[in-house]
């Protein structure tokens, strides 16, 4: 069976591939990966993690040959959509933080506030003391 593989770029590599279909964790596995197994590019062994693979071409490996495709119209929008969703999101968290933060520098200004008002009053409180107030 043939599993199609949406690209939203003119080419990938193919240990982009590999990381895209959760076979390797990172793109430094791909060399030992390819060293070890066997990789069918277009029906020829491959062994390069840099082959660019362009809509059009199959790659055949573990049972499973990867179709490489352009997006379609629907997946673009699709992912317009998302980044669209995304975007408003991190607005609305940058926002939030913002807000936060003012709060908190307005609680410190008041406490700050605070902290004046009753060092004024202790000193206006205080009786004077020392020779000079004993007349």
């Amino acid at each position: 069976m043939a599993e199609r593989v949406a690209i939203k770029t003119a080419y990938i590599t193919l240990a982009q591939l590999l990381k895209m279909e959760n076979i390797i964790a990172s793109g430094g596995q791909a060399k030992a990966f390819l060293a070890e197994q066997s990789v069918l590019f277009n029906g020829e062994e491959e062994n390069r993690r840099g082959k660019k693979l362009y809509p059009g071409d199959q790659v055949d490996f573990q049972g499973t040959r990867y179709l490489i495709d352009d997006q379609s119209a629907q997946e673009e929008a699709e992912e317009a959509e998302k980044q669209a969703i995304l975007a408003r999101f991190a607005a609305g968290q940058k926002q939030a933080a913002h807000k936060d933060k003012e709060k908190e520098r307005q609680t410190a200004i008041s406490r700050q506030q605070r902290a004046n008002k009753k060092a004024a009053q202790r000193s206006s409180n205080q009786k004077p003391s020392g020779p000079g107030s004993w007349n």
